[in-house]
């Protein structure tokens, strides 16, 4: 690996799919699903490179084989320093506590001790422009929001790499443009998206 950020080194993924009977199942050789097959990336410190796709094509199985998530059926998949992800909407938050709150809880799980996050806190509140629903319950928030905090959180952690799925596809034009300057301005990031016009000054890209 070197100095390289990250590296996917023939990496393949295999799901077993067809229904389960009972605690024993028997499946045949066409009961599995090849979602990937001898990928291989490799990401510098600094590079930036974008998943485009269409449904199925296996963006976001890279990112979560990157995230630690599942393991690969074949290959290796390293990655070098403090790593954040934003692939599931509202994971790492919790519903029922503030958005204030719940800055606290999403940092600390990111790996940010609480005096950090506090450092961090009013670049957080800025970044997000969520105004006057910081003090509301998440379980109020729009999707859009729900986007907008969990992005805010993760880019402030200072990751060295930065794994962003499709969450920002739902926040507005003018919040996607101020998250892309973002990644491209800091560590290493592999956003996913289904569409090339969601990003529309891509640093990089490369067919998932």
């Amino acid at each position: 690996m070197s100095g390289a950020a990250l590296e996917i080194d023939h990496v393949s993924k295999r799901y077993a799919v067809g229904a389960r009977h009972g605690w024993l199942r028997r499946r045949r050789a066409g009961d599995e699903i090849w979602a990937l097959r001898d990928v291989n990336v490799r990401l510098e410190p600094g590079e930036s490179v974008g998943l485009i796709g269409h449904n199925g094509a296996g963006k976001t199985t890279v990112l979560r084989l990157l995230a630690g998530i599942t393991r690969p059926t074949r290959g290796h998949v390293r990655t070098r320093g403090r790593l954040a992800s934003l692939i599931n909407l509202g994971a790492g938050f919790h519903p029922e506590l503030t958005g204030r709150e719940n800055i606290f809880l999403n940092g600390v799980i990111l790996g940010l001790s609480r005096r950090e996050v506090k450092t961090r806190f009013d670049e957080i509140v800025e970044f997000a422009d969520l105004g006057a629903y910081l003090e509301t319950p998440l379980k109020r928030y729009s999707s859009g929001m729900y986007a907008r905090l969990g992005f805010a959180v993760a880019a402030h952690v200072d990751p060295d790499v930065l794994l962003v799925d499709e969450v920002l596809s739902v926040g507005d034009v003018a919040f996607q443009d101020r998250s892309i300057r973002k990644m491209v301005g800091g560590g290493d990031d592999v956003p996913a998206n289904h569409l090339a016009r969601s990003r529309r000054h891509p640093p990089g890209g490369t067919d998932s």
